[in-house]
């Protein structure tokens, strides 16, 4: 089976503008958003013989205090058919997103090490290479 990577980014991000709704067990209300933008990448390397899309999303919540989350998932393509592969993922406000990189840069090396070279790539500077501390 051939895929053409294009074709199949092109599907993922036909997704935008779509209605997202998130079930919870119990007694949990349903929350139900609108997929408002989405990064695509096609998974780097081989992981498996069914290839992978890393997904980053930008989902607004009208009803909720802070309206935008982001949600980090994938898809993936067994045999021809493309699925949503991230039945829990982490999804959170903004504001949590923030708190939860700037703790964890704060607290781990290797975690400040590649929100650093982040940034160094984003500016145009060459980043140095991750280090495993």
């Amino acid at each position: 089976m051939t895929i053409n990577h294009d074709e199949v980014v092109t599907k993922i991000l036909s997704k935008i503008g779509e209605p997202v709704t998130f079930n919870y067990p119990g007694d949990e209300p349903e929350a139900c958003g609108k997929l408002k933008d989405r990064y695509v990448l096609p998974a780097q390397g081989e992981r498996s013989s069914v290839p992978y899309w890393d997904v980053v999303d930008l989902i607004e919540f009208p009803k909720e205090a802070e309206q935008e989350w982001i949600r980090i998932g994938y898809y993936r393509m067994p045999k021809d058919r493309l699925v949503w592969g991230s039945q829990t993922t982490i999804t959170e406000p903004i504001s949590i997103w923030r708190s939860l990189l700037t703790n964890a840069a704060k607290n781990k090396p290797w975690f400040r090490t590649l929100l650093e070279d982040v940034v160094r790539e984003v500016n145009g500077t060459e980043a140095a290479p991750a280090s495993s501390n």
